[in-house]
């Protein structure tokens, strides 16, 4: 399994807080059948800035320590971020302030997918609770034009979507891709998040799972628990493409086709 969402980098956001518990997270990863994990520190301008450079650099780091583990399973850490939704949000891409996931660096060694005849860029999106439709919509609509493919984080935890999931489908329609939490899916954000992620899966409105993950503790690198459940809503086929086939095309940042798109 691929997971494209986790702040694994110590040092940089409010996820891992130093390089045990790091590589004690990749160790969890890989135990539940995760080869490959998309490092994606908050970027937050005024909370959480993590340069670019930073984050090759850490992603760097962290692969080598992997590397001199030799008891553990082979785990590939790839660069990223965590974008929150701001006004000039598509300004801070296209200066590379706001990584896409995995982006192009033919330079460092880190960048392992090889994709040559790749055109997209896929960046990770975080909508605030609450946001002018209009204006994410717009964004969306933009940065389709310029090859560049949204991912909505965590849609079923936005307020203004709980309260009316069509505007999910209608971002969707717009060209942008949905991400839910492992752990919405398997309750521990409770039971009225868990029941509405179910919706979201049912209403085909879901495209990737993801972990989400800060910690080895409260929240992990964990993925497998909740392929299970979303296999019992969707079909075990589409549950694993949502851990295998979409991140994989992601990475490698090649074309999506999204049902009823």
């Amino acid at each position: 399994m691929i997971d494209i969402h986790c702040h694994i980098l110590p040092g940089v956001d409010d996820g891992a807080k130093d390089w045990d518990e790091a590589l004690e997270m990749c160790a969890l990863a890989r135990l539940d059948g995760i080869h490959t994990i998309v490092a994606t520190p908050h970027f937050k301008p005024g909370v959480y800035s993590p340069g670019k450079a930073l984050i090759f650099e850490k992603v760097a780091n962290l692969n080598q320590r992997l590397a001199s583990r030799s008891a553990l399973p082979p785990l590939t850490v790839l660069p990223g971020a965590d974008n929150s939704f701001q006004p000039d949000i598509l300004k801070q891409i296209e200066e590379g302030n706001a990584l896409s996931l995995n982006p192009p660096n033919p330079t460092n060694a880190i960048n392992l997918v090889n994709a040559p005849n790749a055109t997209l860029r896929y960046v990770l999106l975080e909508l605030p609770g609450y946001f002018l439709f209009h204006q994410v919509k717009d964004l969306i609509l933009k940065l389709r034009e310029k090859n560049i493919v949204p991912i909505l984080s965590h849609p079923e935890r936005i307020a203004m979507i709980q309260r009316n999931y069509k505007l999910l489908h209608e971002f969707i329609q717009a060209g942008a891709l949905s991400q839910v939490t492992a752990m919405s899916i398997t309750g521990e954000f409770g039971k009225d998040i868990k029941k509405f992620t179910k919706t979201l899966l049912t209403k085909n409105l879901v495209h990737i799972i993801a972990s989400d993950a800060h910690s080895k503790h409260r929240r992990t690198p964990i993925l497998s628990r909740a392929v299970t459940e979303a296999a019992t809503l969707v079909g075990k086929d589409q549950a694993e493409m949502m851990v295998k086939k979409t991140p994989q095309a992601i990475i490698e940042r090649r074309k999506i086709e999204i049902e009823g798109s």
